[in-house]
């Protein structure tokens, strides 16, 4: 993988949320891919773009105090 990973802050909790424990990669503020394969999550989404940002969403079990 090449590229700079950029934070995926513009897409919104609610559609991350969709794909718990699952990596996503994010092209002009959406979600184009994911999956449990990050290598397989970036290049779908290089189909995109040659530099996606990519993402783990957070599972459901985690807990913030």
């Amino acid at each position: 993988m090449k590229g700079t990973i950029e934070f995926t802050e513009d897409v919104p909790l609610e559609e991350i949320m969709r794909y718990p424990g699952e990596y996503y990669a994010v092209v002009d503020h959406k979600i184009v891919a994911h999956g449990n394969d990050m290598e397989k999550v970036y290049q779908e989404a290089e189909k995109f773009s040659p530099h996606p940002a990519i993402g783990k969403a957070p599972t459901h079990e985690i807990v913030i105090y």
